[in-house]
């Protein structure tokens, strides 16, 4: 019998973009537990379904919930990583969201009605190559936004926790945003 060595993911950047949505599909269809698993397997171990069928079943399950115990980890306290390697680039969040343009916000307004869908889309609006190197105050500029199906179809292999780390700024921003404009609000009463 031929050996096989699997790597497993264990953290959130072991796994691509498209990983986690093709993950996302698994874990909503209506397949049984053991089908899903091994589908899962398949998916983040980069082993095919075909090959798997030769395993040891307890050995998938021990695979499984080491993957399933990664994935019900809470994101949410990942951090927004600004500056990331990337196929070759240095990929940076846009430096100032203030100076979004028309085309980016309503791109990311669009893409976020299907958030998982659309997330190596949303990921091309937030990271691009950026120019040049960062200056002695932090400050870097990335290229100007020009969405292409290329640019987005390169963003399915970025790592997700860099997604992750983005979306989460994202959404912790809001809710400050929200309570500071609360407490804004009961001050002119």
């Amino acid at each position: 019998m031929k050996q096989i060595k699997l790597t497993v993911p264990d953290n959130w950047n072991d796994i691509t973009v498209k990983q986690y949505q093709e993950f996302i599909k698994i874990v909503e269809s209506d397949g049984k537990d053991k089908d899903k698993t091994i589908q899962m397997v398949s998916l983040f171990c980069k082993v095919p379904i075909d090959e798997l069928n030769n395993f040891a079943y307890n050995d998938i399950d021990k695979i499984g919930k080491i993957l399933v115990k990664m994935t019900k980890e809470d994101p949410s306290n990942i951090e927004m990583t600004k500056n990331v390697e990337f196929n070759g680039h240095t990929y940076s969040v846009v430096p100032n969201m203030s100076e979004m343009t028309t085309g980016e916000f309503i791109d990311l307004e669009t893409y976020c009605e299907n958030v998982t869908e659309n997330l190596h889309k949303i990921a091309s609006v937030l990271y691009r190559k950026q120019i040049g190197d960062v200056n002695y105050f932090g400050r870097y500029k990335v290229e100007d936004y020009d969405p292409t199906h290329e640019k987005e179809e390169l963003m399915k292999s970025f790592p997700m926790g860099y997604v992750l780390g983005v979306l989460n700024f994202f959404f912790h921003l809001g809710e400050k945003l929200l309570t500071d404009s609360a407490n804004y609000l009961e001050t002119l009463k």
